[in-house]
């Protein structure tokens, strides 16, 4: 005799994934990570170099600022797929000019000697300080995010706000959802994006900005929608039959 039963395809993980979804809007200055890494890197290598402690090291300054200064232009701009693909071109129409003015008035050797008198020094004190303050910003984010916060469920979305815990609610009846990837460079450092739902009940939709990991909430959602949507229909059949 054989045992018929059927096992268990879910888990309790999975089923508490189904119940809820929590999406957390971070802010902007989550992308500074890469800073804080070059950071503790140039407070490390600083800290390993009797000169660097005190006087900085020039190399490690150049990287710092480098590193910085991109991250500062994700701040400045979004980088839409459009302009992305406009700065690439340009960024190589400008290299492919510099190789020719060199061929012809050899002026890399003129901007290599520029470059050489720009002295760029930092103590490990000051690589020590910025990473202390970028990793003690990140702290009080993170505290926010515990209570910012939407909560997706089968009925309606809260909006956990407030350090009183105020919340507010909105049907999903009927809701649109929508996923944005406005910024190649945010959904390249984290794989963040936006969020926007457009219930049928409100006349505004509900924005969402700086998902983390925005597949991944938009996948987990549209799961928890459709069992949603194969329940209803199976409780409407069972009425019919009835």
């Amino acid at each position: 005799m054989t045992d018929t039963k059927a096992p268990p395809t879910t888990t309790k993980k999975s089923k508490k994934d189904v119940d809820r979804v929590i999406i957390r809007p971070w802010p902007k200055v989550v992308f500074l990570y890469p800073t804080f890494i070059a950071a503790l890197v140039g407070w490390f290598a600083s800290w390993l170099s009797k000169e660097g402690a005190t006087l900085g090291n020039p190399t490690i300054g150049w990287i710092f600022m480098l590193v910085l200064s991109v991250n500062l232009l994700v701040f400045a701009f979004d980088f839409s797929r459009i302009k992305s693909i406009t700065i690439l071109f340009v960024g190589v129409a400008i290299v492919f000019a510099m190789m020719w003015a060199n061929n012809q008035w050899e002026i890399m050797s003129w901007v290599r000697e520029k470059l050489g008198t720009i002295d760029i020094r930092m103590n490990a004190q000051f690589y020590g300080f910025m990473a202390v303050l970028l990793a003690f910003i990140f702290f009080l984010v993170f505290i926010n995010t515990r209570f910012n916060y939407y909560e997706v469920n089968r009925n309606e979305i809260l909006h956990h706000h407030g350090y009183l815990g105020d919340i507010r609610r909105t049907p999903t009846t009927a809701m649109r959802m929508q996923k944005e990837i406005y910024d190649l460079m945010e959904y390249a450092l984290l794989r963040s994006g936006r969020m926007v739902f457009n219930p049928q009940t409100e006349r505004e939709a509900l924005v969402i900005d700086n998902v983390i990991g925005i597949n991944e909430v938009e996948r987990r959602i549209k799961y928890l929608l459709s069992s949603v949507s194969v329940a209803v229909r199976n409780e409407d059949l069972n009425e019919e039959a009835f």
